[in-house]
């Protein structure tokens, strides 16, 4: 917000220094971030008075002019400026002095003569016509009227105000406006502030036999208020009203819009003109708009709305998008006669919403966003008329037309100011707590235990809840100064931040994964359609129950994914088409599977992806068998044939623990990669982290070192082809021998010569011992023996010689 310092000085009697004020101000929780001048940059430039102009002796286009700044001798000062006149008076920067830029003067010698400072002209001030007459023109700066030698040149042009850049917390709507800060700012200086009234102007005729005005949405309208001033003479603001628009960086345009703009930025309300004649029938409508409605608004686009969005409109059409933009259709333009002058309370979560959906957001409607209220309302459009009079701009038509749908009552809430006192830990009387409100015009009578306090209209912040004496307490300690407060300890229960068991249970399996050389990826929450065909998911398969979203971002995007295969490959892609060198991956993501009537189901899934020349299916497995033995269900895991399409067919498994299916993992299917872009084998697995947190053995069981020698022992046994390397190696580690039977391994698989066909050799070690005794060759014999018959009974499986 900012706040010029002679605007302020209208309300109030600055009796401080800037630096003062900053701290003043920066105690009541208004921080300055910035004091700027009005002519940024400019320093030791003063008014000099042209008495003497010679042609210059060794240059036919420079002149000699001998100046008269007030004091001392006259300045020698070069200039091939074409305009400058004796008894002209002129900007003269003397030695040392700055200008726009960061250019710094000192005297020099030009073709022999020697200038002591320089003429200036309105750009090299940093100033157009629109600071000051004539600045804008090609030379030297001639300024009017008479001014005294030396003075400074900001004193010269009417600029030099300096102006204070206030930043605001969201809650103080009421302080974006210069009436709301010098409010404050009166208080803060400790006096009282000068509450400026504002004339009534009633006009002839009544303004509903030209305009009348419905509300048919009075909660996203609870008020709207119309002026008609018709005879309208559109001309320039007088200058006073443009130097002040400027000084806060507004562009003056017309009298009748800068009259707008000069009561949004006065009193905080955001106002509207409307070409009357542009009006149909005079009609002011308040409504929604109409699914798909085009609005073509002051910056000359044609905007799309939906029901909403609140327009202004009139029987035909939009004319204005309601605290946002008028319409193009409606504009003041140099033809305008009658005028419509509109000053509004619009809901400001709405306008929040309209700035969204049209992705455009005006100084209007931030400050409709922050919050407007209706008694404000009233007086902004009085003196927007009362300024329309002072102007001459044209012939006011009768009062306001107010529709009002909004409480106008005084707020009166009841705040414990014992509650007051804990909150601040301070012992303040309710007599002083009412003395301190009073200070910042919130009138409070004590009431017992009780505070009745009646709030301003322009507090919207202040609550009428729970809240109030929270609310209270703030303002008593912007009054009573927050150094006065002594500091204590912060009180109330405090606990020790914890990670949930399913936390550290992800967090563990992902460091197991990067032990194992995987990269952790991300990947989007949706896929589309094309990626479920490319995987070769059918109607039939779980995955293909996908969630839809209602407002994609495109067809590749509309529905929530079933399954992590189509990220971690499209990753796998873009790292192989990159030569990244990295062939390892993990993703621990949601899927979302559309199984429930109210809503779907969301499980936590952990991904692995394997490819490179080094990988294979069993390097995958082992990965698997890794993470399975870390949590303590590697024994009773069992990897069976089976998994989805998109695994290639004898290369897939679907995992097992305890009989329940925790996942699947296989080699991907070529025409899958295919679809997907990966230009080599892959291999990849889908486990669910809900089961493997269900199914972990937390707890950790030490075994002594075993005190006699284990027996390594091989065995190697004709199989069918169908027989899986888990069922031999269960039917070996369950064989009833008399001693310690483990390490149960299979370390080679043989086709070809000596096997039948049909048949295959599978080779396993495996470690026997005892307890209590060293084994003798006879307990390995029968251990051997028993398990060579197991295997025949259960697998008819031969001992290969």
């Amino acid at each position: 917000m900012k706040l010029p310092l002679k605007w302020l000085k209208e309300y109030v009697d600055f009796n401080v220094t800037l630096d003062e004020f900053v701290e003043l101000m920066m105690w009541r929780g208004f921080e300055i971030a910035e004091i700027t001048d009005e002519m940024p940059g400019i320093s030791n430039v003063v008014v000099g008075r042209i008495e003497k102009i010679e042609q210059h002796p060794n240059a036919e286009k420079l002149k000699v002019c001998s100046v008269n700044i007030g004091k001392g001798d006259n300045l020698c000062l070069i200039t091939g400026a074409p305009n400058v006149f004796e008894g002209a008076l002129v900007p003269v920067a003397l030695d040392g002095a700055t200008l726009t830029g960061g250019i710094v003067i000192h005297p020099t010698v030009m073709r022999g003569v020697e200038s002591c400072g320089m003429l200036c002209s309105g750009e090299e001030l940093g100033i157009t016509d629109a600071d000051y007459p004539g600045a804008s023109v090609y030379g030297i700066l001639i300024l009017q009227g008479e001014h005294p030698l030396g003075q400074p040149i900001q004193e010269a042009v009417g600029l030099n105000d300096v102006v204070f850049d206030i930043e605001l917390t969201p809650n103080r709507a009421d302080c974006i406006s210069i009436i709301g800060m010098c409010r404050e700012a009166a208080a803060a200086l400790g006096q009282k502030f000068k509450e400026p009234v504002i004339k009534q102007v009633l006009g002839e005729g009544d303004a509903r036999d030209y305009a009348t005005v419905q509300v048919l949405d009075g909660e996203l309208c609870p008020r709207y208020i119309g002026r008609v001033v018709k005879d309208i003479r559109i001309a320039p603001s007088p200058a006073w009203m443009q130097k002040k628009l400027r000084s806060v960086g507004m562009r003056p345009i017309n009298n009748i819009v800068d009259i707008t703009n000069y009561v949004m930025i006065e009193y905080g309300q955001p106002m509207h003109a409307f070409d009357f004649a542009c009006i149909t029938d005079g009609h002011i409508i308040v409504r929604r708009g109409k699914e798909d409605e085009i609005v073509k608004t002051l910056d000359g686009k044609a905007r799309k709305v939906s029901p909403n969005v609140l327009l202004i409109a009139d029987p035909a059409r939009g004319v204005g998008i309601a605290g946002v933009m008028g319409g193009e259709n409606s504009e003041i333009t140099e033809n305008t006669k009658t005028v419509f002058f509109e000053s509004a309370v619009f809901k400001g979560s709405n306008i929040r919403h309209t700035t969204r959906e049209l992705h455009h957001v005006t100084d209007a409607a931030a400050r409709y966003i922050k919050g407007v209220e209706p008694v404000n309302t009233k007086l902004a459009i009085d003196r927007a008329i009362e300024l329309v009079a002072e102007l001459d701009a044209g012939t006011i038509v009768g009062g306001n037309i107010d529709v009002c749908a909004a409480d106008l009552t005084e707020r009166v809430i009841n705040v414990d100011w014992n509650h007051v006192n804990r909150i601040l830990n301070t012992e303040i009387s309710p007599e002083d707590m009412v003395k301190m409100l009073d200070t910042i015009n919130i009138g409070a009578v004590v009431d017992g235990k009780n505070l009745v306090v009646t709030i301003p209209h322009y507090r919207v912040d202040i609550e009428s809840s729970i809240e109030s004496d929270w609310d209270i307490a703030e303002e008593i300690a912007r009054v009573y100064g927050y150094y006065n407060i002594e500091p204590t300890m912060m009180t109330g229960d405090t606990f020790r931040g914890r990670l949930s068991p399913e936390t550290r249970h992800e967090d563990e399996i992902k460091d197991m994964c990067v032990s194992m050389g995987c990269y952790e990826m991300y990947n989007y929450n949706f896929t589309g359609p094309a990626a479920l065909s490319a995987l070769g998911i059918t109607e039939d398969d779980e995955k293909y129950l996908a969630v839809k979203l209602m407002n994609p971002f495109g067809e590749d995007q509309s529905l929530m994914r079933t399954t992590l295969m189509a990220g971690m490959l499209n990753s796998v892609a873009l790292n192989c088409n990159r030569k990244t060198g990295h062939g390892r991956f993990f993703e621990v993501g949601n899927v979302h599977i559309d199984n429930n009537d109210d809503l779907p189901e969301e499980r936590k899934i952990l991904g692995i992806i394997f490819t490179g020349a080094d990988e294979s299916f069993f390097t995958l497995k082992g990965v698997i068998e890794y993470l399975l033995r870390k949590l303590g269900i590697g024994e009773r895991a069992e990897f069976l044939p089976g998994g989805s399409g998109f695994f290639q067919p004898g290369q897939k498994a679907v995992i097992k623990v305890d009989g329940q299916v925790i996942g699947e993992m296989g080699t991907v299917h070529p025409d899958t990669r295919k679809a997907f872009g990966v230009p080599q084998a892959a291999y990849a697995a889908e486990l669910s982290m809900k089961k493997l947190f269900e199914l972990r053995e937390n707890g950790k069981t030490y075994k002594a070192i075993p005190k006699y020698p284990t027996v390594p022992r091989d065995i190697a046994v004709v199989v069918d082809e169908k027989m899986t390397s888990a069922q031999v190696a269960k039917v070996i580690k369950d064989a009833p021998v008399k001693v310690l039977l483990e390490n149960v391994e299979l370390f080679d698989v043989y086709r070809g010569t000596g096997i039948p066909e049909g048949k295959k050799s599978m080779a396993y070690s495996y470690t026997v011992r005892a307890e209590d005794r060293t084994l003798t060759d006879e307990d390995i014999t029968e251990a051997m023996n028993t398990i060579i018959r197991v295997l025949k009974e259960k697998l008819d499986a031969d001992l290969r010689a």
